[in-house]
């Protein structure tokens, strides 16, 4: 399934043609457990290229960006046949994969192929390689494994159970956070793995309860959490593990897979489960103090008719940075688009903020929003608690309840 955002494609090459359409690629999961991500990029995309096509009419340039958008099903090998589609079609610039399964299963095609990818999403720290044809506007998981360690120490837990999906990023951010834990002297117990193809987390939550039940025989249930890194199941995971009472006695937080997730919060026996337990999920964030924020994602939030996860954020810069690349390099050429790149994200300031890459490619600077579900009404809602700041590269700034309000 391909979407066509901004007017028709009317170049195959992916790069000017005589009407000075630019074409770009786009590969994100409208549907499967990456849907609710996927849905608010394509909104931030279209947003993004309105903006762009307003700049261009504004000079009095005939220039326009078109966007092909391939869904890839939350699914890694449908994302690689997409990418091949887009190949087919001349474009060798394109914006995602959105999921780590994803971006690992299409990079070699990309790499042997010339085409430059721009992924807003993923995260996994196995694909921070240097000199690849993978770019990434947000960190990798090194950071956010030992920014949800420190914030879990703050609370007070000292026992982590976790609880995680079999593939690379699964084992990935699960493994990042169980190294920065230990460090911090904190105890990661043996946990529950799960298949990504299952449609049945039965076993699996069972299987956490009796790990949870043992933990509090030996450990104050206050200081002992389960760390869940899922994707859209999160929403069968929860509903399940809400008839289980030594699950609701225990701490619960979660990661980028989790926060924000559109279907959680509509479910109500998840989105209950969720608030009960104060699930705190970490994503990559922002400073709302951000002018070009302040101004612009409002419209995509009015337009997507919901608070977007901050990966959309840096979908609308993506297609910015990738709009001007297509302009400024050799098409065809990969050290001229990789030049481009370099010089461009070193000095676009987005609603993301700075978006200044590091040596693996991958953005450099960060700092993680945490997000909880909260009730009120008799709806559920995702809501800002805290906030983790990296001002400097060794001081970590951790912020919850009144301080927040000096990082809004």
């Amino acid at each position: 399934m391909a979407t066509f955002l901004s007017g028709c494609v009317e170049s195959t090459g992916g790069a000017t043609s005589e009407s000075e359409d630019i074409t770009i690629g786009a590969l994100l999961p409208l549907t499967g457990d990456l849907y609710s991500i996927g849905e608010a990029s394509q909104t931030a995309l279209e947003v993004s290229a309105d903006d762009i096509n307003n700049y261009f009419s504004g000079l009095g340039s005939g220039k326009n960006v078109n966007v092909i958008v391939k869904d890839t099903e939350s699914d890694p090998e449908m994302a690689l046949e997409q990418l091949k589609e887009l190949d087919e079609m001349g474009i060798t610039l394109v914006i995602g994969p959105q999921s780590s399964n994803e971006a690992e299963a299409v990079l070699e095609y990309a790499n042997e192929n010339g085409i430059t990818l721009l992924s807003t999403a993923s995260t996994a720290s196995s694909l921070a390689i240097p000199d690849d044809n993978l770019f990434r506007l947000v960190p990798d998981d090194t950071n956010q494994g030992l920014s949800l360690a420190k914030f879990m120490q703050e609370d007070g837990i000292n026992t982590v159970i976790p609880m995680y999906r079999n593939d690379v990023w699964g084992n990935g951010i699960s493994d990042e956070v169980r190294k920065s834990f230990e460090g911090l002297d904190g105890t990661v117990l043996e946990g529950v793995t799960y298949e990504t193809e299952n449609a049945d987390f039965s076993a699996e939550v069972e299987s956490l309860n009796e790990k949870v039940v043992a933990a509090t025989s030996e450990y104050d249930a206050g200081s002992i959490a389960v760390v869940l890194c899922s994707y859209g199941e999160v929403t069968e995971i929860f509903a399940l593990a809400r008839n289980y009472p030594a699950l609701s006695d225990v701490n619960w937080y979660g990661t980028d897979g989790i926060a924000l997730n559109k279907n959680l919060i509509n479910d109500n026996d998840a989105a209950s489960f969720a608030a009960t337990t104060n699930i705190k999920a970490s994503m990559y964030g922002y400073i709302r103090e951000n002018d070009r924020y302040k101004e612009i994602a409002p419209r995509i939030e009015e337009q997507l008719g919901r608070l977007p996860e901050s990966y959309a954020l840096t979908t609308y810069d993506a297609l910015w940075i990738a709009t001007f690349v297509d302009l400024d390099s050799i098409p065809n050429d990969d050290e001229s688009v990789k030049r481009a790149m370099k010089t461009l994200t070193d000095s676009h300031f987005g609603i993301s903020g700075w978006t200044i890459l590091d040596e693996n490619g991958d953005r450099k600077y960060w700092n993680y929003d945490i997000w909880t579900v909260t009730e009120e009404d008799g709806s559920y809602q995702w809501e800002l608690c805290g906030k983790i700041i990296l001002p400097y590269e060794d001081n970590m700034l951790i912020m919850q309840g009144e301080e927040l309000g000096f990082a809004q």
